[in-house]
């Protein structure tokens, strides 16, 4: 696919927005400033925002700062029942207008925010680092894919709006097969990416035409509300977009079961994945319409190192995937395949680096932060100790302590694993990896495969007939040959997980922007 496109008058040519360059001295001074900006500020309270009304409630929920857990970055309102309902009407009767506006008026508004978002930058990057542990950046990395996701969106809509072209012409009909917007939907986001995938997920659905509840998760909603606040001084018209915060469970049932809520846009585990597919699935009163569910779930992501591996290229490599961000990412690596030949070898390459891992402030572009939330802490940790209590399938090789004295501290941590092992077979979310020795490479991959998930997976080989066996029969939606299993970069490595991982509408395409539009034909006969 070409990466120009017609917008209106004009030619958009598709350039990956560009990361900062963290050792350039102006850079950093921007950084300080903007860190020393939000520490001057006083605790914000967020609102609910419907049909442009800010609603402060009684009843609020604190999000903290992950390293400093002590520290309340924003109260949060809660929405109750009758909150959600006032955003679903508000956001019909916003869609009544908004779904017949041009898809080039539609990406001015867009256009426009992404000036904003770039005019923000530092500031957005200080929230982002202080509400959810990420380092500097992780976090400029969120705002450059935020970019290219709505760039990679308005080119989506510009291919889609004239709908079908292919169809046979007929000299008394005139015939018509065009796309049109499915309603309100809702996005419920993750606190991993909470700039990227938050304003992904709305905005791909509302340059579609459709108007959207923006739920961001409770731990980041700060600078979920940060991004909405950009969106209305972009111009998207009032109700178009509702920003609701809440306890997450017990307002997503209610949403999700809505009548009014046409489709759902989610991002998160897959337990929760698969409770809102469940709930979506049962008709309630009044619901005309079967709700379209779009999910991108979790991942148990393997990487087989191959007896013939650059093993430095491919240390490297580990290390990134397992452990930058906590190993808090869907594509995250966490099962380690290794040929025998090269196994000993190998792990003192990956030992070697992961002690060589800083502990550095996220402020300071630090390699190992917090995990962002106790509930986190918790489950991870359980892990870690299973691992020390079940030595019969476990053996601690590097790490295994943790401390939640002032955030949610674990180090990263490696345990030789056999097939069985819990950690190798359960996604963890965190900075837990479990290697295992293998004698073949059919071997390798058969357990590669062994997995309910479908989402990353990379091999490190210079064997050509093995790089084409696990192009034909490794199940994954994202493949890597001789590289990481993260950093999926828009128009570059279209991302979305196949089998219980996601429904698979990769993101950043065309194809994520065709979910939330249905085809209508028309057919006009002349007599």
């Amino acid at each position: 696919m070409s990466l120009t496109t017609i917008l209106g008058d004009s030619t958009m040519n598709f350039v990956n927005e560009p990361e900062l360059d963290l050792t350039q001295e102006a850079v950093q001074k921007h950084l300080q400033q903007a860190f020393a900006q939000l520490d001057a500020t006083d605790t914000p309270d967020i609102p609910l925002v419907i049909g442009g009304k800010r609603i402060y409630t009684d009843e609020t929920l604190a999000s903290v700062n992950p390293a400093q857990k002590s520290e309340v970055v924003g109260n949060l309102s809660l929405a109750q029942p009758a909150q959600i309902d006032d955003a679903l009407a508000a956001g019909r009767r916003a869609f009544q207008e908004w779904k017949f506006i041009s898809v080039a008026d539609r990406n001015q508004l867009a256009t426009k925010l992404v000036n904003l978002v770039r005019e923000h930058r530092y500031e957005l990057i200080a929230i982002i680092v202080e509400e959810s542990g990420k380092n500097v950046g992780e976090a400029d990395g969120e705002i450059c894919e935020l970019i290219d996701f709505i760039h990679a969106y308005m080119i989506g809509m510009e291919q889609l709006k004239d709908g079908l072209d292919y169809l046979v012409p007929s000299p008394v009909e005139s015939r018509e097969a065009r796309y049109l917007p499915l309603g309100v939907g809702a996005a419920i986001a993750p606190w991993n990416f909470p700039l990227a995938i938050l304003g992904g997920m709305v905005m791909g659905a509302v340059l579609a035409g459709n108007a959207m509840i923006m739920k961001p998760s409770s731990d980041t909603a700060v600078v979920g509300y940060r991004l909405f606040e950009l969106m209305e001084q972009a111009g998207f018209p009032t109700g178009l977009i509702n920003f609701i915060t809440g306890k997450n469970a017990e307002m997503g049932d209610y949403l999700v079961k809505h009548p009014k809520l046409r489709f759902i846009n989610f991002t998160g585990s897959k337990q929760v994945g698969l409770h809102i597919n469940q709930l979506a699935a049962t008709p309630q009163p009044g619901q005309i319409w079967i709700k379209r569910v779009v999910a991108e779930m979790g991942g148990k992501n393997a990487i087989i190192v191959d007896d013939d591996a650059d093993l430095d290229q491919a240390a490297a490599g580990i290390i990134s995937s397992a452990f930058t961000m906590q190993g808090q990412k869907c594509s995250a690596n966490s099962r380690l395949i290794v040929l025998d030949s090269v196994y000993d070898q190998l792990l003192a390459k990956v030992e070697t680096r992961m002690k060589a891992l800083n502990h550095d402030p996220a402020r300071a572009n630090g390699d190992v932060g917090p995990v962002i939330a106790k509930r986190a802490f918790d489950k991870i940790t359980s892990y870690i100790d299973y691992g020390k209590d079940n030595p019969e399938q476990n053996t601690l090789l590097v790490g295994g302590n943790y401390d939640d004295t002032q955030g949610w501290f674990i180090e990263p941590t490696l345990f030789e694993v056999t097939a069985t092992s819990r950690i190798f077979n359960e996604e963890i979310f965190g900075p837990v990896l479990g290697v295992i020795k293998v004698s073949s490479f059919e071997e390798a991959l058969q357990l590669a495969n062994d997995t309910a998930y479908g989402l990353t997976g990379s091999l490190y080989s210079k064997n050509q007939a093995h790089i084409k066996t696990v192009v034909d029969d490794w199940y994954v939606g994202n493949l890597y040959i001789n590289r990481k299993t993260t950093g999926a970069v828009v128009y570059q490595h279209p991302f979305g997980g196949f089998n219980l991982s996601g429904t698979d509408g990769k993101t950043g395409t065309t194809n994520y922007v065709q979910q939330f539009l249905e085809l209508q034909s028309v057919t006009n006969h002349h007599g």
